[in-house]
C-alpha cells in the first residue's frame, strides 16, 4: 500500500510525518533514515496499535445534504445517457464559440 510522507527539514533534521496517520511522524539526521524509520513506525503502528476496519453507514432518506439527498437518483432512468450527449454536445458548441 502507498502512503503520502510529508518529509521536512528542521535545523539540522529530517522530519518524516505519516499524511493519513497523522501520530505516525519520526525525526532523524539524515533523509534516508527518517524515511527508513517512518515505514517501521507504519508498520509497527498498523499492525499492533491500531486496527483499520471498514463500517457501513446508513444514511437517513433526508440528510439535508443536497449532494447525498439527490445522489443516485437518475440511476434507472432510460434518457439519462442521451441527456449526459446533449450536455457534452452543447459543451463543445459552447467551446468552439470561444474559439
Amino acid at each position: 500500500m502507498t502512503y503520502d510522507v510529508i518529509l521536512s527539514k528542521k535545523d539540522n533534521t529530517y522530519v518524516a510525518r505519516v499524511k493519513e496517520w497523522p501520530e505516525v511522524v519520526v525525526e532523524e539526521q539524515t533523509r534516508e533514515e527518517a524515511i527508513r524509520q517512518v515505514k517501521e513506525q507504519l508498520v509497527e503502528y498498523l499492525t499492533s496499535q491500531v486496527e483499520v476496519i471498514q463500517i457501513d453507514v446508513d444514511l437517513p432518506a433526508k440528510t439535508g445534504n443536497p449532494w447525498l439527498d439527490n445522489f443516485g437518483r437518475f440511476k434507472d432512468d432510460p434518457t439519462f445517457a442521451d441527456l449526459q450527449a446533449e450536455i457534452a454536445a452543447y459543451r463543445q458548441e459552447l467551446d468552439n464559440v470561444a474559439e
